[in-house]
């Protein structure tokens, strides 16, 4: 497998070692690892994170890449709330929801933070096309966006927060809050 081949048959801007595997089904996996191995070492490849490569200059959205990296998952909290005009402040990584284990991790191409949610609140997503790469990412509505971060960094009050909810549906955020527990739906109607 040379890196000529390998972007050949390589159609997603991130890839996995299994992906490589499956392409190649008649090498030897020794030789795959040894092969992905080497091409990053010659900066034919970007290794994000064990097991996961793109090629240089390739146009990447990182939500694309957050969701690639940590399954399942959806971009949520204060990227999503950035991005909507709910909070002010602009974050350095790309914050996301899971339901498995928190998780931070510090890539070449940036860091992505994953905090656990309980399996009955992983709703309120979408699936979006990056029209770049062509690859779909799971990202929240504002609403849901803002009751996750409500619930999971412990909010006790909007305004100190600094949060501004006029620009999200209210109808949505009252049925969304429904799903979360009552002290949820306190810190939301005291705004």
């Amino acid at each position: 497998m040379t890196s000529k081949e390998l972007k050949t048959k390589i159609k997603t801007a991130v890839f996995s070692r299994n992906d490589v595997i499956k392409l190649f089904p008649a090498e030897p996996r020794n030789h795959i690892n040894t092969q992905l191995y080497r091409l990053t070492k010659r900066k034919d490849l970007i290794g994000i994170k064990r097991g996961f490569y793109t090629f240089p200059n390739s146009e990447i959205d990182e939500y694309v890449i957050a969701n690639k990296l940590y399954t399942p998952s959806y971009v949520s909290l204060e990227s999503v709330l950035n991005t909507a005009g709910v909070v002010p402040d602009i974050v350095s990584a790309v914050t996301s929801v899971t339901t498995i284990t928190s998780k931070n991790l510090k890539t070449p191409l940036g860091t992505y933070m994953y905090s656990k949610i309980n399996r009955g609140l992983f709703f309120g997503y979408t699936s979006v096309l990056d029209q770049q790469s062509g690859e779909y990412y799971n990202i929240a509505n504002p609403e849901k966006a803002l009751l996750d971060f409500i619930y999971i960094r412990r909010i006790r009050s909007l305004i100190a927060s600094r949060v501004d909810i006029a620009v999200l549906d209210r109808e949505v955020l009252v049925n969304y809050s429904t799903h979360f527990p009552v002290w949820v739906r306190k810190v939301l109607a005291s705004a």
